[in-house]
């Protein structure tokens, strides 16, 4: 029970430290060049979080988007995996720990209810879903 209470510390700590990081910069700053600094900053962690891209999967093109989210003040991960040319279907995934293993289960997922619709053979989709 103990370890359940102490694992977010380090997360809260280096947060503490980030945030007072940021902090102090910011008020080095003037007070116009923070206008400038802060969507950048907070730009390039909605980058590292969030992530949109395209994979070819079964010989067609599908979409992807992770998002992030706080389950208990943990950091967990939802995905959603789509093919627009190809199916109405979609693949999800939530509560993960990593962005990418959401996405991972995400095309499982996907994956799964494409074999059970009959749209592939569950040959083909055997190297997926290893």
């Amino acid at each position: 029970m103990t370890t359940q209470r102490t694992s977010w510390v380090p997360w809260l700590t280096l947060a503490l430290l980030t945030a007072t990081s940021v902090m102090h910069l910011l008020a080095a700053q003037e007070v116009e060049s923070r206008d400038e600094i802060l969507p950048e900053i907070l730009g390039k962690f909605f980058d590292v979080l969030v992530r949109d891209g395209e994979i070819e999967l079964l010989g067609h093109y599908c979409s992807y988007g992770t998002r992030p989210h706080l389950i208990r003040w943990r950091l967990k991960f939802k995905s959603k995996l789509w093919c627009p040319g190809w199916t109405l279907l979609y693949g999800t995934s939530s509560d993960d720990s990593s962005a990418s293993n959401s996405l991972q289960n995400a095309i499982v997922n996907f994956v799964n209810k494409a074999v059970q619709a009959g749209l592939v053979s569950a040959e083909d989709a055997m190297p997926w879903l290893q």
